[in-house]
């Protein structure tokens, strides 16, 4: 397989995920501006999908249908929807010979529904959530078409490395977005819905349910979305994927699984495996999650050398 072609397939299931990473941070953010009329989420989502301030962007926090519209459709920002979408799409298009025919299909139309000329307006007059859930159901049949009629060879782990690599930063994202808020003083309910919407927003609610019966405290909810080995947006989930596919493709390839890049995913993945989460509160969440991030970025580059340098 070309390095190009390799490097395209990680990138659509990169920007894949990150749009719907997006739909459900927003739809989560909304939804609390109408539980308990919390509005900050949204100055931070703005600032890590665009690199600005509501301010600088002339934008108010009470008004979110003119932020969620912006997240969505404005082509400036290159972490917007559209845009998303759009480089999802030409990804796509350069290896459909790699993919399957209906993960191209799902794809195509995707990108043709959000290009509607009528849809920001549609989104003006309807509840900006109806639309949300639309777009949601192409990300859902997309998943299920990669898991369904995507052959198991080169192609499939390339996209699973990328969806499980940008899976784990935007989880790292939402829980510092969130946890940054953690100060604000809220009565039971507020608490319980807030962190609820925490939940919402990484697509864990159900199973959080179901593992800790509604007891919705922050130590529990930062030890499923961290550490739980089930969940399939918890951090040590998605470095436990990265090393089985990284895996998969040094034994495809015949690349040596001594170096640097399986190095580090091994490294990662065994401090995880053992990790406790009063041990993870005490030396701190956010230093822990910071020195994550940096983790990734270095391994990103590895990930260059070592796969789309060679293959």
């Amino acid at each position: 397989m070309l390095s190009r072609v390799a490097n395209n397939l990680f990138w659509l299931e990169r920007y894949f995920v990150r749009s719907h990473s997006l739909l459900n941070l927003i739809k989560a953010n909304y939804l609390s501006n109408l539980d308990i009329d919390d509005i900050s989420p949204w100055d931070k989502t703005v600032l890590n999908f665009t690199g600005k301030t509501l301010n600088e962007l002339s934008l108010k926090e009470n008004a979110p249908v003119d932020i969620i519209q912006l997240l969505l459709f404005d082509r400036r920002y290159s972490n917007s929807a559209i845009n998303l979408v759009g480089q999802t799409r030409q990804n796509t298009r350069s290896v459909q010979e790699h993919v399957s025919k209906e993960i191209w299909q799902n794809v195509n139309k995707y990108y043709h529904f959000i290009e509607q000329k009528d849809l920001s307006l549609r989104f003006i007059d309807q509840d900006p959530i109806t639309i949300i859930d639309e777009m949601l159901m192409y990300n859902m049949l997309h998943y299920s078409n990669a898991d369904i009629n995507q052959e198991r060879g080169n192609a499939y782990c390339f996209m699973n490395l990328g969806k499980y690599i940008e899976r784990l930063c935007q989880s790292i994202d939402f829980i510092l977005l969130r946890s940054s808020n953690s100060n604000a003083v809220f009565d039971e309910l507020e608490e319980h819905i807030y962190w609820k919407n925490l939940l919402v927003s990484v697509g864990g609610y159900q199973q959080f349910v179901k593992a800790y019966k509604s007891v919705f405290n922050s130590k529990n909810i930062i030890e499923f979305i961290v550490l739980n080995p089930f969940f399939p947006n918890s951090i040590y989930y998605c470095l436990n994927k990265i090393a089985v596919h990284s895996n998969r493709l040094n034994k495809f390839n015949d690349i040596n699984p001594i170096n640097d890049m399986s190095f580090r995913v091994d490294k990662l993945d065994s401090n995880l495996r053992y990790m406790k989460i009063d041990n993870l509160l005490h030396d701190g969440l956010e230093s822990f999650l910071e020195n994550l991030k940096s983790e990734m970025s270095s391994l990103n580059k590895e990930i260059d050398m070592v796969y789309f340098n060679n293959i």
